[in-house]
């Protein structure tokens, strides 16, 4: 289909005719590529992946998968030496394959209570409640705290520590239940739902956004759905580089080192996502009255501040008037955080906003990608992480940021990464304290993603194989009906079309989208 072009009687319009008639596609398009042919986009219907195809048996089969790892871990000696309110074990680093240091667990812990306490929750739902680090220190400060999870083993080392805190114990009902599960609960019941470092076990997304919308039906007005710990698709293939690249003995070249890569990535077991998913469920889910991505607090330097967010979910909440906020570009600018503190100082009674702020988090690692991509095959691991550890990072630091309230300085600050980009840069946003009001959280115009953002959604954990099914089916069913120089080159499953303001698929995001994707 040509950019933004209605469907006619093109070519493209005949294959869509044709893919749109196979009961496993819900919305087509395609692309002609004058060098390669025809590409074909197609969204899958899910009814369609889950009974035809079996990808809700296969999701079953995963979500029991992970509450059995969950159960074996709790059944360890450790576990009855643990401290209440801070049994970590199963947290393990993805690069060490050894426990997260208590340090780093500290801090995770105690900034994701800040987050959620800044809701004020009063009535609490929380799905997957796991070993209750966050539930043993927020539950004192509500009136009724309702913690569900799946394993049974797992609430009853919970009850266990409960039993210590009493300022917990009272307020807190565990349940048994999966995510899905809210039978027996009604409309407008609780002012917050907690996800918490949970949807990463979600065997797909269709489960995810029925437990979303699950949960956005039983927070009344004013509520919020807190989505915590959020595993960031954009930046999976940066995770997945670094990973590798870590421990990869010194001697691997740099070929076999980018198969293992993408193998890592094809081989995802977890459920990462996009923050532009959570943005796309306000035209799902008219409840929703704004939603907010925030990258992780916190200063250790691991995967989870590196590579993790929050969503925040308003439900039919009262948001202050936009007043067109406006933002300097960073990568114009190139300031230094001395001179952002210098121009607050300055305008201490104005808003001011900052976009696509180079992040020194993960810079790093996205430098250490885009060289590995282009290395030769005489460059090994060992020379990429020589370099790697060598690179100076220009970007600044998102705690930084946080920090200037710490200053004096009279501002509240608020961070971003709505944008959605794939190189991990973010927005701040500065709003004088004096101007807040009532209001902790004022409505702020971050700046717009992408319409090629919204095409991929989530990964597929657990899914290759089905996924692998349907195309070929595609295109045995493309062989059957069209001529042979009309059947698509290739078929891309994709979550969503991105569409032009004046109608019409935007062709062009679809091929960015493959490039975002591609490592």
């Amino acid at each position: 289909m040509q950019n933004g072009a209605p469907k006619g009687n093109s070519r493209e319009s005949e294959i869509i005719d044709v893919l749109e008639t196979h009961p496993g596609v819900r919305e087509a398009a395609v692309v002609r590529d004058c060098v390669d042919g025809y590409r074909a986009f197609v969204v899958p219907t899910d009814s369609y992946m889950d009974n035809v195809l079996g990808r809700e048996l296969a999701g079953a089969t995963v979500v029991d998968r992970w509450r059995k790892a969950c159960e074996l871990s709790q059944l360890t000696k450790e576990v009855a030496s643990v401290p209440a309110g801070f049994n970590t074990i199963g947290w393990n680093s993805t690069y060490t394959r050894q426990p997260i240091p208590a340090d780093e667990m500290r801090e995770w812990v105690d900034t994701t209570v800040a987050e959620i306490l800044k809701l004020a929750p009063r009535v609490v739902y929380e799905i997957g409640c796991g070993t209750g680090m966050p539930l043993l220190r927020i539950a004192p400060h509500c009136e009724r705290y309702v913690a569900v999870d799946f394993s049974r083993v797992v609430l009853a080392r919970l009850r266990e520590q409960l039993q210590t805190i009493p300022a917990a114990r009272d307020r807190v009902e565990l349940q048994a239940r999966r995510a899905d599960d809210f039978d027996g609960l009604e409309e407008n019941s609780f002012d917050t739902v907690v996800l918490n470092s949970v949807v990463q076990y979600f065997p797909n997304a269709t489960y995810l956004t029925s437990v979303l919308g699950k949960a956005i039906h039983v927070v009344k007005p004013g509520g919020h759905v807190f989505v915590g710990d959020t595993r960031n698709l954009n930046l999976l293939p940066a995770f997945a580089a670094s990973v590798e690249t870590f421990q990869a003995a010194d001697e691997t070249s740099a070929e076999d080192l980018r198969h293992r890569i993408l193998r890592r990535m094809e081989r995802e077991q977890e459920l990462v996502v996009s923050p532009a998913y959570f943005l796309s469920l306000k035209s799902r889910f008219p409840k929703l009255s704004r939603v907010e991505i925030q990258p992780r607090c916190g200063r250790a330097d691991n995967e989870m501040t590196h590579y993790r967010y929050d969503a925040i979910l308003h439900v039919d909440g009262e948001t202050e008037a936009s007043s067109g906020d406006e933002f300097h570009d960073w990568e114009e600018k190139m300031w230094t955080l001395d001179e952002i503190r210098s121009m607050l100082r300055l305008h201490p009674n104005e808003r001011h906003g900052i976009m696509r702020i180079r992040n020194a988090r993960n810079e790093r690692d996205l430098a250490a990608l885009a060289a590995l991509k282009g290395a030769d095959a005489a460059q090994t691991a060992g020379k990429l992480r020589r370099e790697y550890n060598q690179y100076v990072a220009k970007g600044i630091h998102p705690q930084d940021c946080i920090d200037l309230m710490a200053e004096g300085l009279e501002f509240a600050v608020y961070l971003s990464w709505a944008a959605c980009r794939p190189d991990g840069s973010f927005d701040v946003f500065f709003v004088p304290i004096a101007s807040l009001h009532r209001m902790s959280k004022p409505a702020i115009d971050w700046p717009k993603l992408e319409a090629s953002a919204l095409v991929r959604l989530t990964n597929a954990p657990g899914s290759g194989k089905l996924r692998n099914e349907l195309v070929n089916q595609l295109l045995a069913h493309c062989k059957q009906k069209l001529a042979e120089d009309t059947v698509p080159v290739e078929i891309v499953l994709v979550d969503a079309m991105p569409c032009l303001a004046g109608g019409g698929v935007d062709s062009l995001a679809l091929l960015a989208s493959i490039e975002h994707a591609a490592f």
